[in-house]
């Protein structure tokens, strides 16, 4: 079986516990990121995800993000980029500020947060780097700041539009040593079958050489990409989708449709009450899709997925037919 739950140790010590459905913050899209933390601070129980450059421009203060159980530190590289992810529906401009590696290594030296925090290796705006070259670098930063359990994000190659399996498979056993290995969903494929089966394939590229690093999808956290992206070996998935859009019964809804359709007297609120309102229920909402995950790893059965089993069953066995 491909989808898998199981503890993520760093020092011997239990990190989490996989899948992991992580709610992201991010000041691109949303310059009021401090006020939505704050909100969120009285449900949030579990991880985070927040940005270097975030906490670099001072979006953020690392110190008061005392609430979730671990932080992801994210590179920086989404912020850093006038390009958006796959769930942003509004094309707003974007004009990021300079990120540079220093700027990134100097995060990392000043990081001041009680909470255990897994860094994601810099992931340059303006250039690409060949799979070795990243892998040199990581490796690197790993080595310069061991009291950090540290995230290999793996990027295209100069001139690849797409993750190259090819080009991973000679070289995954550098890949030991990473606590997580990272993919951004928008750089696996551009069909959503392809990237099922580019996760799927990578898996078994890394249990065929005992790297047990789960595999973390950037920029996908919605009611049903996320359930197929774990179906297809994935373990760790965050986004900022939860902020932008509605979850209801599998799926993901415009939010000025959401208050009408799930029956919370909506129709009547404001935007402000509403979109608060949202942001909380869909926080619960993961949880809930998270346990469904975990119920299909214990029993085989899509019946654990409460709304969508039968579209979920139907788009494995496509996966399945394309393994072989």
């Amino acid at each position: 079986m491909l989808a898998r739950e199981r503890p993520i140790l760093h020092d011997r010590r239990k990190l989490f516990q996989t899948p992991l459905l992580i709610p992201s913050f991010s000041s691109k899209g949303f310059p009021e990121m401090r006020k939505i933390i704050e909100l969120m601070k009285e449900f949030i129980t579990d991880v985070v995800l927040v940005s270097a450059y975030d906490q670099h421009y001072r979006h953020l203060d690392a110190r008061k993000i005392t609430f979730p159980t671990v932080i992801f530190l994210d590179s920086g590289g989404y912020e850093a980029r006038v390009e958006h992810d796959l769930s942003e529906a509004y094309g707003q401009d974007y004009k990021p500020a300079q990120w540079t590696i220093h700027n990134h290594r100097n995060v990392l030296r000043d990081w001041k947060s009680s909470v255990p925090t897994v860094a994601v290796n810099f992931d340059s705006p303006r250039r690409h780097y060949a799979l070795a070259q990243q892998i040199a670098l990581a490796s690197r930063l790993k080595d310069e700041f061991p009291q950090f359990p540290h995230e290999f994000l793996i990027k295209p190659s100069p001139k690849q539009r797409w993750v190259d399996l090819d080009s991973i498979a000679p070289m995954v056993e550098a890949l030991q040593g990473f606590t997580v290995i990272g993919l951004t969903e928008y750089e696996l494929d551009d069909t959503l079958l392809g990237r099922m089966e580019k996760i799927a394939r990578f898996r078994m590229i890394l249990d065929s050489a005992n790297v047990t690093a789960p595999i973390h999808i950037f920029g996908s956290l919605d009611t049903f990409s996320t359930p197929l992206y774990f179906l297809s070996g994935a373990e760790i998935f965050d986004g900022l989708t939860w902020l932008r859009f509605g979850f209801l019964n599998g799926q993901t809804i415009y939010k000025h449709n959401y208050g009408a359709r799930s029956g919370t007297n909506g129709i009547i609120k404001t935007s402000l009450d509403l979109v608060h309102t949202m942001w909380k229920e869909n926080y619960y909402y993961l949880q809930s899709l998270r346990d469904e995950m975990c119920g299909y790893v214990h029993t085989s059965d899509f019946n654990s997925f409460k709304h969508i089993g039968p579209q979920l069953e139907q788009a494995f066995h496509q996966l399945e037919a394309r393994l072989g």
